[in-house]
């Protein structure tokens, strides 16, 4: 039988597109020319409110170079306005359905289920507008109709924004997504300490005494004494401790993730923004965080112990001393775990909600129809992840 569906990967190399008066569009499609705009995308970052840091550049850098692979292809376009840059969109194009010659092309912000969510479009603050420039640029793919996927969207970001004005040439469909947990930090460590729970305070000081019988032990807060690859190295083999280790899910057990997670670290530190946090007994490391600066919040994005000091629970007395330093320091407002992570209940934690959005072109019937099948829960077999 002829089959009138067909299922290809054929994004064109360029198309025409005529931007609005003042503004020039990039399209940019390797890592050599991502580099001529690295340093307006450091700056366009640094202006924004509360991004999560998988947007900066240096993370997003090493995404496209290792996590990308064929054949799905990388993109990133850039807006910019009388030589300003005023927006950024980083994306993934995977498949394309076509059908009498056309096509609903499936773009997606670049994710990972392990790591790197709640990437957007990066815009200046009260340029939400640009947004609808990058869409348009997308709805000029010949004979093509795009369709995007995002993942875990707080609702602050540029996409919730712009959607939730009226006239779009694309429509939007928004979904709950689970929450992002933060700890708002008070002015000091004591008043922290005092608020958490009396239960969560008897066991932290037990944990403390038995940590006390180990000898030689040490907090490296924000560390920056040893090199990128030695502080990596050590995070990356205390997270292969314990279960992870044994049913081969820990990051080192993937090397392109490995690989990003170390060079995103050493373009992070360049910016000052990479933040080791480590729990050590005299050479070796049983606990440790890999964390990122972002303005006045500290992003943990993973921890990590080594289950064999499971009894002084080397995770949360780590966990206590990096949230009291950051108390002390007067630098932070909050730390944020960029997810809903059970563990993290015990820290008086507050929730922000986080959304999936699917954007859709309006196309009479076929957008209808699509609406239904995602707010059906269907919408997996649709995601441009897939």
């Amino acid at each position: 039988m002829l089959k009138v569906v067909s299922k290809q990967y054929d994004l064109p190399e360029k198309w025409t597109f005529r931007p609005p008066a003042g503004i020039r569009l990039v399209d940019v499609r390797t890592l050599e020319e991502l580099a001529e705009h690295a340093d307006a995308w450091n700056d366009l970052f640094r202006k924004t409110d509360q991004l999560s840091p998988f947007l900066s550049y240096p993370w997003m850098k090493a995404f496209f170079r290792n996590l990308v692979s064929s054949p799905e292809r990388w993109l990133c376009l850039f807006a910019y306005e009388n030589d300003r840059l005023v927006g950024i969109f980083p994306l993934v194009a995977g498949y394309s359905y076509r059908f009498m010659g056309f096509a609903l092309q499936l773009f997606k912000l670049p994710h990972h289920f392990a790591h790197t969510s709640s990437t957007d479009c990066i815009t200046l603050p009260g340029k939400e507008d640009i947004y609808g420039v990058f869409l348009d640029y997308l709805n000029r793919i010949p004979r093509a109709f795009p369709c995007l996927s995002l993942k875990h969207i707080p609702e602050h970001y540029a996409s919730i924004k712009y959607f939730a004005r009226k006239n779009h040439r694309m429509c939007a469909v928004k979904m709950p997504a689970g929450f992002e947990t933060f700890i708002p930090l008070p002015e000091n460590s004591e008043k922290y300490f005092s608020e958490l729970s009396q239960n969560t305070r008897k066991n932290l000081n037990r944990r403390a005494r038995e940590l006390e019988k180990i000898p030689d032990v040490r907090f490296l807060f924000l560390d920056n004494s040893r090199s990128v690859h030695e502080n990596t190295v050590r995070f990356l083999e205390t997270e292969s401790c314990g279960w992870k280790g044994k049913e081969k899910t820990a990051i080192k057990n993937y090397p392109s993730s490995a690989v990003t997670f170390e060079e995103a670290a050493e373009g992070l530190t360049r910016q000052g923004m990479m933040a080791f946090s480590f729990l050590e007994t005299g050479d070796k490391t049983i606990a440790a965080h890999y964390a990122i600066l972002n303005g006045r919040t500290m992003y943990i994005l993973k921890m990590a112990y080594d289950e064999a000091y499971e009894e002084s629970a080397p995770g949360n007395l780590l966990m206590l001393k990096v949230i009291s330093e950051a108390c002390d320091s007067g630098k932070f407002d909050e730390v944020n775990f960029l997810a809903d992570p059970p563990s993290a209940s015990k820290w008086n934690v507050q929730k922000r909600p986080l959304h999936y959005l699917i954007i859709l072109p309006k196309i009479p019937v076929l957008s209808r129809l699509l609406i239904l099948i995602i707010q059906s829960q269907k919408f997996h077999k649709f995601d441009a992840e897939r």
